[in-house]
């Protein structure tokens, strides 16, 4: 989706009450349980609870988006990096195996084959890449850099691995640092043996052989080690997985997903506490190029990776997107990480992140706080009047800036926003506000004419 140049221009109360009414009832249709608390929930032991079906086959579950996490392989691990950053605000941390700099590519594939890749004819520059994230959070395309200080880095490099040099990791360590000042960044560095591979203990090829299904039997926890970098101490993980395995219609969150080489079908991994009702949260693993399920590799990625296990003891719902191969633009089924489908690839406008990240809003629909990351939750609603006014509004100056608290409804109403497959963007930024319901509450910051950011409302 590209950036929108202007706002639409606001529509007649009597169709604004239409929309609404059939927003409503499309989203009860969606899943009438999906603002129910967990108490109000009874649904069978160790099942996923179907009744609270959001969108995409995705359950509605007691979720904190903002202790949402993300890892990858190679051109999963650069998807990684440009989804944390674009979405640091709901963020906890992120786990790179094998990845780089934030637009390491800056839109070019001979960049990503060279500079992001073999680090010939140099390696990236950190300090460029962190002038295209200021650039980015400036112009409201991604959330505000300082929410990067607090955020918890893990990154792994092979010594053998010839696909993504140590040199280009040692990058991403370096731009990590520039902004991760109370957090923490911890970097192994050059694991000896070691090729280009997902890390497990005992699952996969040879460690140091790079090749399908690119998971490697390093005696090496990567999943967990990654996710303990992030969240902190873990429960002992499962000896096997307890929970479902539940599959995603990706094209309820971006349209056409093969034209943006996506499948029609991702997956999520739900432990059991989280289908009944726990407080969880998210974990979104993107596959390398080449481990995308309709391939070769199956479902040995989003089930033999390493992640699952420890899902199950730590009240972590694993996402796992997939990818297509595509004639021409994509053979080898990667994330888009240098824009073969999209300029915007590394913005929250750019359509793989979007669907990403409206996975996750899905996911928050039972009870989770599934509006503006920045707001710390969804406060109640104003009443609706009817008269696409802003009764429950709150403004504040900021400078010369003004900050409103409303549902999205009334954001739309009020002409901050606009409505796009069910799920409301900021004007201007086309940031992604959640889904269009009075039961969504989201601050926006008016950064210019007809330009609004999600922010953070005093």
């Amino acid at each position: 989706m590209s950036e929108r140049a202007g706002r639409r221009s606001p529509l007649h109360p009597d169709v604004l009450r239409l929309a609404r009414g059939f927003a409503l009832s499309a989203l009860a249709s969606l899943g009438a349980a999906a603002c129910l608390s967990s108490t109000d929930r009874a649904p069978q032991e160790g099942s996923v609870n179907h009744a609270a079906v959001s969108l995409g086959g995705l359950p509605a579950l007691n979720i904190d988006v903002n202790d949402t996490s993300t890892s990858g392989l190679s051109a999963g691990a650069f998807m990684a990096v440009q989804f944390h950053v674009a979405y640091s605000s709901m963020m906890t941390g992120v786990g790179v195996f094998a990845g780089g700099p934030f637009d390491c590519t800056e839109g070019s594939l001979t960049t990503a084959l060279t500079t992001c890749m073999t680090a010939l004819p140099s390696a990236p520059d950190p300090s460029r890449a962190v002038t295209a994230t200021t650039n980015f959070a400036n112009a409201g395309a991604i959330d505000p850099t300082s929410n990067l200080a607090g955020q918890h880095v893990f990154l792994f490099g092979g010594a053998d691995d010839t696909t993504v040099a140590p040199a280009v990791m040692d990058a991403l360590e370096s731009y990590y640092g520039t902004w991760t000042t109370s957090g923490t960044v911890t970097y192994e560095k050059r694991h000896p043996s070691t090729g280009h591979t997902m890390p497990t203990v005992d699952y996969g090829g040879d460690c140091d052989t790079t090749g399908d299904p690119w998971i490697g039997k390093c005696n090496y926890d990567g999943a967990g080690i990654a996710l303990g970098e992030i969240y902190g101490t873990l429960q002992p993980k499962a000896s096997t997985p307890g929970g479902q395995y539940v599959s995603i219609e990706q094209g309820a969150f971006v349209s056409d997903p093969a034209s943006h080489s996506l499948a029609d079908t991702g997956y999520a991994y739900i432990p059991a506490s989280c289908a009944n009702g726990e407080r969880c949260r998210v974990h979104v693993a993107f596959h390398g190029c080449k481990q995308y399920a309709t391939g070769s590799v199956g479902d040995k990625y989003y089930k033999h990776a390493g992640y699952n296990e420890w899902a199950d003891t730590n009240h972590i719902v694993v996402l796992y997107p997939q990818t297509i191969a595509t004639t021409g633009s994509n053979p080898n089924g990667c994330f888009d990480w240098w824009g073969y489908d999209s300029a915007d690839y590394a913005k929250q406008s750019g359509p793989q992140m979007m669907m990403v990240r409206r996975m996750i809003d899905a996911l928050a629909g039972g009870g989770g706080d599934a509006g503006a990351p920045d707001s710390g939750g969804a406060p109640d609603a104003g009443q609706d009047t009817g008269t696409g006014q802003d009764s429950g509004a709150t403004d504040a100056g900021t400078g010369s800036e003004t900050c409103i608290l409303a549902n999205n409804y009334d954001h739309v109403a009020a002409g901050r926003a606009h409505v796009s497959f069910g799920y409301a963007l900021a004007d201007g930024s086309d940031q992604n506000m959640g889904l269009y319901s009075i039961a969504i509450v989201t601050s926006l910051r008016q950064t210019g004419p007809d330009q609004y950011v999600i922010g953070t409302c005093p």
